[in-house]
């Protein structure tokens, strides 16, 4: 039987996560462990969302998931940092990352994600992400124009680690590197690391699989729609993406979880 975990980043999101576990706790295949990495803004933030754990938890119990709370200040975060985190505690070769504002299009999404890896040569699987769109006349209008500018802006030979699935023993050998805004200052902001990911991938010899089935909903709840905020960086995303084109492959990436064997500040707590 598959073993999988689930890594969920999330700030201060605690409200919407009941959506997320619930679909997860729905999945045809379950995970064995879920890890939730909060960066939290405040220490009454970081209260807040303790105090949820326990209630959100409980019915991970009664299947007999793993659930982990990895919790560090705003300070220390960074896109890389944060995912490395969650890869880092996981248990399972195989490890899906998401965030607590994304929910998966279906029951099977687990499922339809795992079974590319039957193929050895696959090093990840990612999908399509879809705007939260409660006005149902609106929905599918915004979906296929969301769809499209998607497509524009990430390429063949990407993943999103809003929505993947990776094989850690590959992140073992090149982690999402912590030092790629030292090189590419603009992808402090924007992230990134996870397409520098994939063209490791890629040079190093392995498959990244794309499946419209392993897709989500994912909303920034941002005044202007998710597709047009997508086209408002392409610019931006294309001018990272080709920088990152640009650099030696293979090569060598960081973290410093990998490199001192631990978590440093991070406080874990397990339920």
């Amino acid at each position: 039987m598959v073993q999988i975990s689930v890594v969920i980043r999330t700030r201060d999101e605690e409200d919407q996560l009941d959506d997320l576990l619930k679909a997860l706790l729905g999945q045809t295949l379950l995970p064995s462990e879920v890890i939730l990495v909060n960066n939290y803004s405040s220490e009454a933030a970081l209260v807040s969302f303790e105090n949820r754990m326990e209630e959100l938890a409980s019915p991970f119990e009664e299947k007999r998931i793993r659930v982990r709370l990895a919790n560090f200040p705003d300070r220390d975060f960074s896109h890389a940092f944060s995912t490395n985190l969650g890869v880092f505690l996981a248990e399972n070769e195989l490890v899906a990352t998401t965030n607590a504002h994304a929910l998966p299009i279906s029951s099977q999404w687990l499922d339809k994600g795992s079974k590319h890896f039957e193929d050895h040569n696959v090093a990840c699987v990612t999908g399509y992400s879809f705007p939260i769109e409660k006005n149902r006349s609106l929905a599918r209008l915004s979906q296929y124009v969301y769809y499209y500018s998607e497509r524009l802006v990430l390429r063949f030979n990407w993943t999103s680690t809003v929505n993947c699935i990776i094989r850690k023993s590959l992140w073992n050998n090149y982690p999402f590197d912590e030092n790629l805004p030292k090189m590419i200052p603009a992808s402090k902001a924007y992230g990134c690391e996870d397409y520098d990911w994939s063209k490791e991938m890629k040079a190093r010899g392995f498959k990244t699989i794309v499946d419209p089935q392993f897709s989500v909903f994912h909303s920034h709840k941002t005044r202007i729609g998710e597709a047009e905020r997508n086209i408002r960086i392409y610019v931006t995303h294309r001018r990272i993406q080709q920088l990152i084109n640009n650099l030696e492959r293979p090569r060598k990436a960081y973290t410093r979880l990998k490199d001192q064997g631990k978590s440093g500040g991070v406080r874990l707590q397990e339920y």
